[in-house]
């Protein structure tokens, strides 16, 4: 079972290009399936039968496993059934008919425009690390970046003329992000008064900087982050993905397209990106409710 796991995981890294990270995890998944069949005498995938696959599903539920979990493990069996199946290594895919719970998805967290101002405000003073923070909550909210996009941008990605940023995004997939005054303001006075002192001689390409002159790391930026966070006096838990989910939410509230946005975002799947129109419904519903006269 696990030369054809490690089969399946080379292949999905490399025809699909997922990254090491999507990789751990479906190794993880695959293997507790493994084990687990393994614990019922089962030598190979060609032994794995649709009830055995039921009782497993039905074994993690009544270990009380989330259903967050279990969907997640049935999607990595059934990614790598089809892929045993399309190299004829079974005969027939099991995972056909195998339905997995749905996981309720939650209405991603968002900072209010006002919000957002202070948290942009926080990072005070002309030190170093001062201009660095700005920049990058500028860029975040400006950008809708990821924090692994951002942290490894180099200062060759950012275009001042066409007010662009060149990106290497999720299955190392280029796209191009817009940035306005305010962020390229920012940026521009952290490369020429912040970074410079935080490189202390050395020589970087990496755009924003640790303390000792490294590229930053995101248990770093977390850091910054919350630090900011309580100076802004945000009570409420805010990550990164926060300012990207604050990004995308604000741009449909301005009046921005959905394709636009999903673009912006970098999402494979215009799906993915409409979890938004559900915050942006609800600041639909307090505008009516605050502007129609009946409501």
């Amino acid at each position: 079972m696990q030369q054809h796991i490690e089969a399946f995981l080379e292949d999905l890294q490399h025809r699909r290009g997922a990254s090491d990270h999507t990789v751990i995890n479906y190794r993880l998944d695959l293997q507790h399936a493994a084990d687990w069949f393994a614990s019922r005498e089962l030598a190979g995938w060609q032994e794995v039968q649709r009830s055995d696959i039921r009782a497993w599903v039905a074994w993690m539920h009544g270990e009380g496993y989330a259903a967050t979990s279990i969907g997640r493990k049935a999607s990595a069996l059934r990614g790598l059934f089809r892929y045993l199946t399309r190299h004829g290594i079974v005969t027939s895919d099991p995972m056909q008919l195998i339905s997995t719970p749905r996981s309720r998805r939650t209405l991603p967290n968002v900072l209010s425009i006002v919000e957002m101002e202070r948290l942009l405000e926080a990072p005070r003073g002309d030190t170093p690390l001062g201009l660095r923070d700005r920049a990058m909550l500028e860029v975040m909210y400006a950008t809708g970046l990821r924090v692994s996009e951002l942290l490894s941008l180099d200062l060759d990605d950012l275009d001042w003329t066409a007010r662009h940023i060149r990106v290497m995004g999720k299955g190392d997939k280029e796209r191009l992000v817009l940035f306005g005054d305010l962020a390229a303001d920012a940026v521009e006075a952290y490369v020429h008064a912040g970074r410079p002192y935080l490189l202390r001689g050395r020589v970087s390409d990496a755009l924003f900087l640790s303390h000792l002159g490294r590229r930053l790391c995101v248990r770093g930026f977390h850091k910054m982050l919350q630090q900011h966070v309580a100076t802004a006096g945000i009570e409420r838990h805010v990550t990164p993905h926060t300012l990207r989910h604050s990004f995308a939410t604000h741009l449909l509230e301005g009046g921005a397209d959905l394709r636009s946005v999903q673009e912006l975002l970098g999402h494979a799947r215009l799906s993915t990106t409409q979890v938004y129109t559900h915050v942006s419904d609800a600041y639909l519903r307090e505008i009516y409710a605050r502007a129609h006269p009946n409501a």
